[in-house]
């Protein structure tokens, strides 16, 4: 019986997931939710109260596949400096598919970063994590020349959401990431052409 109750949550998050995309987490309705789950409100009600905690749940969700895909690109075998240029690639991958697969999200990055940054703060202590892991890695390897990779990692962290905006704003994949590319190689290299000294 639990099993099927997962699945019915399940189905029922994935199914708002979709909905909040189409018309957003402030237009959809527990009725629409219903509708669109093909069950009745009294089935969706059976396992969530709210809007509100299908809402917390879809977000969740949304944390969980973020964080493991940021897992996945920090957990490469790859050397440390070839580890993070991966990872801040796979991170903008991420900002850039959630803001394209969802416009109210990519209104919120533009327009109500507080909300933006509310939702994500369970990413950023696993964000800070990771690169905490990967800096101290290359430090002890002798590849990244800093003195606390703790205190880098948030300054990392601080940068890459300085960026994001403006990344979201573009809104051109293939600008994005040239101009990515050329963020990647300012902070691995700086921006003095070493052909000329």
């Amino acid at each position: 019986m639990k099993t099927k109750l997962s699945k019915t949550k399940t189905k029922i998050i994935l199914v708002a997931r979709k909905l909040f995309a189409e018309m957003s987490a402030y237009k959809a309705t527990m009725s629409n939710i219903a509708q669109a789950a093909h069950m009745s409100r009294r089935t969706l009600y059976m396992h969530f109260k709210s809007k509100e905690e299908i809402y917390r749940e879809v977000v969740e969700y949304e944390v969980n596949h973020i964080i493991e895909r940021l897992q996945k690109a920090a957990s490469s075998a790859l050397p440390p400096d070839r580890k993070l240029r991966l990872y801040i690639l796979a991170r903008f991958n991420v900002v850039d598919n959630l803001v394209r697969g969802n416009k109210y999200v990519r209104y919120d990055f533009v327009f109500n970063s507080l909300r933006v940054e509310q939702l994500r703060r369970r990413i950023d202590v696993k964000e800070r994590q990771l690169l905490t892991e990967i800096l101290q890695d290359g430090k002890e390897q002798g590849i990244f020349n800093i003195n606390d990779p703790v205190s880098f990692a948030r300054t990392l962290l601080i940068m890459f959401k300085s960026l994001e905006q403006p990344f979201v704003i573009i809104g051109h994949r293939n600008r994005n990431y040239q101009t990515l590319r050329e963020y990647v190689d300012l902070l691995f290299n700086g921006i003095l052409n070493k052909t000329k000294l």
